[in-house]
């Protein structure tokens, strides 16, 4: 058996073709996301699409200088939030962390096999999110996610161009699997 290729292709692209997306596909990302792993099964996660005018002009707004150069012509604007008080942390471990990006994943997965761009981002302002959106506490921005249906390269700004040219590349596992201790190599 080998790894699987949606495994092994899946980027994380920034163009995207303008076309909407159909909330029949969103539900599909929805249902990858809920089926994912979840420590004894709290799942303590929620999904905040930005839809009207002024909900994707909060999310713009949040993102940092280098996604805010692609990422606004997203037809689809999500915001993974998690809370921390249905996962408690164990001995100082952010647990509630750990599910959501589980699920976040599985999205990203589908969101590929189904032809999309799906980009998930840590460059936002999470006070601007929390505040924006209006998202009590204790809940926490865990991820910001653009998607949309593929575009093409030459829709990107130059420098945001050369990012997606990038050939994907992987640390050998020799560089990151030890044995016994840490640094002992096999």
């Amino acid at each position: 058996m080998e790894i699987l290729d949606i495994i092994k292709n899946r980027r994380s692209d920034r163009h995207f073709n303008g076309r909407p997306v159909a909330q029949a596909d969103i539900d599909l990302l929805i249902e990858a996301f809920r089926w994912a792993p979840s420590s004894t099964n709290r799942q303590p996660w929620r999904v905040l699409f930005a839809v009207s005018d002024k909900a994707r002009s909060v999310y713009d707004d949040a993102l940092s200088a280098g996604n805010k150069p692609w990422a606004p012509a997203a037809p689809v604007k999500m915001i993974v939030i998690g809370n921390p008080a249905e996962q408690p942390d164990r001995n100082g471990l952010h647990a509630w962390l750990l599910d959501c990006g589980l699920a976040l994943e599985n999205m990203l997965i589908q969101g590929y096999a189904m032809g999309m761009t799906i980009h998930a981002m840590a460059g936002y302002d999470e006070k601007k999110l929390l505040s924006g959106f209006e998202i009590p506490e204790p809940l926490r921005v865990a991820a910001v996610v653009a998607a949309g249906w593929r575009g093409t390269l030459e829709s990107l700004p130059e420098e945001v161009r050369a990012k997606d040219l990038k050939p994907r590349v992987r640390k050998a596992a020799g560089e990151f699997v030890f044995h016994d201790t840490f640094g002992a190599k096999q």
